[in-house]
């Protein structure tokens, strides 16, 4: 059974690079999606809580909870003293990208990165960094991945993927995957989406089928989504943008 706990959680405690942003009632619904993600593998005793500086902690730290955890997303939100680091992006412009990320030593690790140089490591050297960056999801209170102060090849796939699914897409913040399912399972919205992938436990990304319009898409989506809580973020990503931002690189 898992328990919100007002106490501070012992240092052993899991610590995850993901924050509630204001969104008062996210550490409990997200406490009752992971009851059901790890009901039948673990029986103990499970307390999540918003830590230092704001990063949500989950205690215990044990090995069949990260596994669980880890097996629902494309980049594992747990604190790592190793690359790849789960990150959130503070702020990007077109010459900086500032990420941010809690240790294993519950210490937040903050980095500032040129945006040229990063969006370069992801194929694209031309003008306008931030706008290709956006166009990929990573844009400010968005998950990253890094590795040596670059995005990580768990991030690498992920574009290309996107390239080769060829569909617009969504970003979702602030909302679990549960939430997430429930948006999805509306009528106005359920046939207009392809593929839903949690990016992180409070990170998504939403594929529209080809020959959905992403307006209709995104203007529904962010209704039903309301329904559940206006804190959570939606963003499209058109990808004719960004096949436009691709084909630019390669006249190159």
């Amino acid at each position: 059974m898992l328990i919100a706990s007002p106490k501070k959680l012992p240092s052993s405690g899991m610590i995850l690079a993901e924050k509630i942003d204001g969104r008062r009632d996210l550490i409990k619904r997200l406490e009752e999606w992971l009851e059901e993600l790890i009901r039948e593998a673990y029986d103990g005793e499970i307390r999540l809580e918003e830590g230092f500086d704001g990063w949500i902690t989950l205690t215990p730290d044990e090995e069949i909870i990260r596994s669980a955890i880890e097996l629902q997303v494309r980049m594992s939100p747990i604190a790592s003293g190793r690359p790849p680091y789960p990150a959130r992006v503070l702020e990007l412009t077109e010459s900086k990208i500032i990420v941010e990320y809690p240790s294993p030593e519950r210490k937040t690790i903050t980095k500032s990165f040129p945006t040229r140089s990063f969006a370069a490591t992801l194929g694209y050297s031309h003008d306008r960094p931030k706008d290709f960056l956006n166009l990929v999801g990573i844009f400010e209170g968005a998950p990253v991945s890094l590795a040596a102060g670059s995005p990580s090849r768990v991030q690498l796939r992920l574009l290309s993927e996107q390239v080769l699914r060829g569909l617009d897409r969504m970003v979702i913040l602030r909302a679990t995957a549960r939430e997430v399912e429930e948006a999805l399972a509306s009528r106005r919205l359920r046939n207009l989406i392809a593929h839903h992938e949690p990016l992180t436990l409070l990170a998504h990304m939403l594929y529209v089928r080809l020959g959905a319009d992403l307006e209709k898409a995104y203007e529904r989506a962010r209704e039903e989504l309301e329904k559940i809580s206006r804190s959570i973020v939606v963003k499209p990503l058109p990808w004719k943008e960004l096949d436009e931002a691709l084909k630019l690189e390669k006249s190159f």
